[in-house]
């Protein structure tokens, strides 16, 4: 927006109100209108990082689960009487296509799509540092196509392999084009600007669907000349925006991270991400992994303890160090001694001198162990918190941390987190199960009931307005939308 010639500032709300007031009633002119065309040129195929992204991104799947079930496509699937494998080797750092593979796609291509079929194969690029032992991730067969294929797999397994076939098949398509329009609107001494894409030839987005993304098409907006006069504008929206800090990792964005900075291969990106889950380092909070107490505690001890190995440049550095090894540049022997010979007088060192960091995060409660008497410890283990008796190890006593009292009626027991088998999925029941089968699916807020019917206050969450608090009693009233909420909750790890 642009206001007496210049761009404006508007630092709190009576400098809004003040131009609002100015141009309240003005004419609403179509001032200037542009059109711009721009090529977007295919993207190449998956490798295992971009794949564990794009999985990520459009079908919610942390690096896990998109492993595993690539495995089973590579393994193969009962598809009648025969086994077949549907896709390539799923852990490469290559774009780099088998000749056969090339030839098989153009001829699909010129068969369903032949006026999007390049004269001659596209060709890509290996990245700087790839180690190309195996081509990139595509589909055994192109004539394998994800609606002919699908009564054989299940509900993830066809969303999977629908990414790959048309990343993959796309990569070898015509360019597609896009024609954005820019409409620049005054009224009174204020200009307004609004702009939005389409696409005019879909090129190589012919068979993207399950891979297409919302910036591809950016809204519609109407047919208008310049010079044209509209309605006078009826209502101005007001709206306060803050500057927001850097968001947390998420799978694809940390996976993203791990291969720019040269950490890992593509085998160990989904490794490193479990290993930080399962030892409670971090966990998940609405997909983002939110560092625990426990994680920045030990972050904090190895990064002053061994700053020389605690670092992205040292893991990117033995990366490339390895493939020295491989090509005879550097001596295998010399290049371990030279760094375990003073890591290894490191180690003993910090062991000889570190204290004990055991119990450091104990807390004492007012709760009394139900078998020997002896107050209860909220103590930090490599699955959260939970309650331990401090007669250890006279007394083996733990339990669940109570979050909550149990609303049901007449039950006297309390709100604890469960785990589902299988999936480990976290839900919330009450310690009286099965005689009460009370369960919520929402986190309760730590000793904080509704005013108006007494049960306890829940965190939700959406994408929209984040944290925010409601009542779990779905006949009380009192529950609150992000915009009428008192006290928005804090984000996660805060």
């Amino acid at each position: 927006m642009q206001y007496k010639g210049a761009k404006v500032d508007l630092k709190n709300e009576n400098a809004v109100n003040d131009i609002i007031k100015e141009i309240q009633n003005s004419e609403c002119k179509v001032s200037d209108v542009k059109a711009t065309e721009k090529t977007v040129r295919p993207k190449p195929p998956f490798t295992t990082s971009k794949m564990q992204q794009a999985a990520a991104n459009r079908l919610g799947f942390t690096s896990r689960k998109t492993m595993q079930i690539a495995q089973q496509l590579y393994e193969g699937i009962q598809m009648g009487a025969n086994r077949i494998g549907l896709i390539t080797y799923m852990r490469t750092d290559s774009v780099r296509i088998a000749q056969t593979a090339l030839d098989e796609v153009r001829d699909w291509i010129g068969k369903n799509y032949p006026n999007d079929l390049p004269e001659k194969p596209i060709e890509y690029a290996v990245g700087k540092g790839a180690q190309d032992a195996h081509e990139c991730i595509r589909p055994t067969y192109t004539s394998y196509t994800p609606d002919s294929v699908k009564e054989y797999l299940t509900r993830d397994q066809l969303r999977l392999y629908t990414l790959i076939w048309e990343k993959f098949v796309s990569c070898q398509m015509g360019n597609a084009k896009t024609r954005t329009t820019s409409i620049d609107i005054t009224a009174g001494d204020a200009l307004f600007r609004t702009s939005a894409s389409k696409l005019v030839e879909k090129g190589f987005y012919n068979v993207i669907k399950l891979l297409s993304s919302k910036e591809e098409v950016t809204g519609s907006i109407p047919s208008l000349k310049k010079d044209e006069v509209l309605d006078s504008a009826h209502k101005f929206y007001p709206e306060q925006h803050f500057t927001q800090g850097p968001a947390r990792y998420t799978d694809a964005s940390i996976v993203r991270t791990l291969e720019e900075k040269g950490i890992g291969r593509p085998s160990t990106y989904a490794p490193i991400i479990s290993v930080l889950l399962d030892r409670y380092y971090v966990q998940r909070s609405n997909k983002q992994l939110v560092p625990t107490q426990l994680g920045k505690m030990i972050c904090k001890i190895l990064v002053e303890a061994f700053p020389d190995v605690i670092n992205e440049h040292f893991t990117a550095d033995v990366e490339n160090k390895l493939d020295d090894v491989e090509q005879d540049k550097i001596v295998w022997n010399n290049f371990i001694g030279d760094f375990y010979t003073p890591f290894k007088h490191r180690v003993d060192e910090v062991d000889a001198n570190q204290e004990s960091v055991k119990g450091f995060l104990d807390e004492e409660t007012d709760k009394v162990c139900e078998k020997c008497g002896k107050p209860m410890l909220k103590k930090l283990g490599r699955f959260g918190f939970f309650l331990a008796c401090s007669g250890f190890p006279e007394c083996h006593n733990t339990k669940s941390i109570p979050l909550a009292k149990c609303p049901v009626e007449g039950c006297d027991g309390e709100i604890v987190e469960r785990k589902t088998k299988g999936r480990g999925k976290s839900f919330f029941g009450c310690t009286n199960y099965p005689k009460c089968s009370f369960i919520s699916h929402f986190k309760p807020l730590e000793n904080q009931y509704c005013p108006k019917c007494g049960w306890f206050l829940v965190e939700k969450f959406d994408k929209k307005n984040g944290n925010y608090k409601s009542c779990i009693n779905p006949d009380c009233d009192y529950l609150h939308s992000a915009e009428d909420a008192a006290e928005k909750l804090p984000e996660a790890g805060e």
